[in-house]
């Protein structure tokens, strides 16, 4: 196999390439024979009649034709390697000349993996919500459990509960409310320590995106819907719903659904890019310690063993879950090295709709 050309136009790879007239010959005579398995001539089992009479009754062209595209195929794994190109779609093949006892030529096209051009991405500002819980809101949480407790019975009768220390006994571990106020209270705040970290992540990543210069390939942005539409059929499933239901129910075909998303895919995609390029300008590098780390929790997920996960993972699933773990390792770093000031929630929320008029009056 000989590379005639490579070029890049964007985001897109032009290649242009030729193969032996003996390899292309092989693949007719594979072609052949597997194509002679399933034809149907009188006289003889399928699979058995003479080569000759198969060359007969099928069509050459569409034969050489075919046997093009698998060799191209088989092929396929080998140009990638060679070109150190990173696909990010099927590609487009076009064949140039096919001839007895001359080279197999052929061009291909494939959108690959985007080029980032990084801005700014140490000491990004962010703001956080500072997390704050009064003693009402864990009151109401337990208002809401006693309430859901005092349904009518069978009897028609409604239990009258008290927030007290034996309603803490029935619902708890705890011996007492005091105890049980706690425990609430703890759980509240972590849970709203993490969403208000994650809330950073997520303006950083915004920020970030936001200083980098990239262009996000069409076949990436229709992958990353299929990523989303899958992740909603799995929360779907979660309340016995399925994706045809949601899509009655808010009267939308799927179609439409999806060109909704292509902004949401285009803006994720964004993030997901610039934090591989950020890890990458750091230098970063996932070893194997804490892939096999990653990997066993995993296993242990599933409930698979961790040698029989590593047996099944193919060369893309694990660079997937590497991929995965670089951009994580980006996302701490620059989180580390970001400015972030802490903010009352109501002054933070304020502010928020104010930077989103100015810039609706900048759009004008």
């Amino acid at each position: 196999m000989k590379i005639i050309s490579n070029k890049r136009e964007g985001n897109k790879i032009l290649l242009e390439i030729e193969e032996d007239y003996p390899k292309f010959s092989e693949a007719i005579d594979k072609t052949l024979n597997e194509a002679g398995k399933e034809m149907n001539i009188p006289g003889f089992r399928p699979g058995k009649a003479p080569k000759k009479m198969i060359e007969q009754a099928i069509n050459r062209e569409v034969l050489e034709t075919q046997a093009a595209h698998n060799l191209i195929s088989d092929l396929y794994p080998q140009i990638i390697s060679e070109t150190k190109i990173e696909p990010v779609d099927y590609p487009k093949v076009d064949i140039v000349s096919m001839a007895k006892d001359k080279p197999l030529v052929f061009k291909i096209s494939v959108d690959v993996y985007p080029e980032v051009t990084l801005g700014k991405y140490k000491g990004l500002k962010v703001e956080k919500d500072k997390v704050a819980l009064g003693d009402e809101d864990v009151v109401k949480v337990l208002e809401n459990l006693k309430t859901r407790m005092e349904k009518p019975g069978p009897d028609g009768k409604k239990p009258e509960i008290a927030l007290d220390d034996e309603f803490a006994k029935k619902v708890s571990k705890f011996s007492t409310l005091v105890e049980l106020k706690e425990e609430v209270k703890q759980s509240m705040l972590k849970d709203r320590e993490a969403r208000a970290d994650s809330e950073v992540k997520n303006k950083l990543i915004a920020e970030a995106s936001h200083e980098a210069n990239v262009e996000i390939p069409a076949g990436m942005i229709e992958h990353e819907i299929d990523i989303m539409v899958d992740e909603l059929r799995s929360s779907l499933s979660q309340s016995g719903l399925t994706l045809e239901d949601y899509l009655k129910g808010i009267k939308k075909e799927e179609k439409a659904m999806r060109a909704e998303l292509s902004k949401s895919a285009e803006i994720r995609l964004k993030g997901k890019v610039v934090l591989r390029a950020i890890a990458l300008a750091e230098k970063m590098e996932v070893s194997e310690e804490v892939m096999d780390k990653e990997l066993k929790g995993i296993a242990d997920a599933t409930g698979e063993g961790l040698s029989d996960l590593k047996k099944r993972l193919d060369e893309g699933a694990r660079k997937h879950i590497e991929d995965y773990m670089l951009r994580r390792c980006a996302l701490d770093f620059i989180s580390e090295k970001a400015k972030i000031k802490e903010v009352d929630s109501k002054f933070s929320e304020v502010r928020r709709k104010a930077d989103e008029g100015e810039k609706k009056e900048e759009e004008k």
